[in-house]
């Protein structure tokens, strides 16, 4: 067996160790959840013999982009000065463009920040 066939094997081997502790984890913090009372949000302690434990509440707020661009400018400045515009990249229209060689690329770079990302591996034996 070569060298990458034994890092694949023991990838695929701690992928499973791991995958499994996760899911361990996962259950007893649903256990810990119906012992210990959690706030919806920030943070709440339990005290024990033997341990401190922390927990963070959160929640998601999601907003509706479509909607409330319809409504902006209807809006008391209260209420906008509550909203965040996150700019973000169309990575397919970018591509598109990038495709068509375009003189508009540059432009947009001027703008754009690119670097690499973690890269993602999936590692499946050869069926024979």
């Amino acid at each position: 067996m070569n060298t990458i066939d034994q890092l694949a094997e023991k990838w695929q081997r701690y992928k499973l160790i791991e995958q499994n502790a996760a899911a361990e984890r996962k259950a007893i913090e649903l256990q810990l959840m119906q012992l210990i009372e959690i706030r919806d949000e920030g943070t709440s302690t339990e005290e024990t013999e033997h341990y401190n434990i922390k927990t963070v509440g959160k929640l998601n707020r999601t907003l509706d982009a479509e909607t409330l661009q319809d409504d902006w400018d209807n809006l008391p400045k209260a209420i906008k000065d509550c909203v965040k515009w996150k700019p973000q990249v169309d990575t397919a229209a970018l591509r598109v463009l990038e495709s068509m060689n375009d003189e508009l690329v540059p432009l947009l770079s001027k703008y754009m920040t690119t670097k690499p990302a973690k890269p993602t591996f999936k590692v499946e034996p050869i069926q024979e």
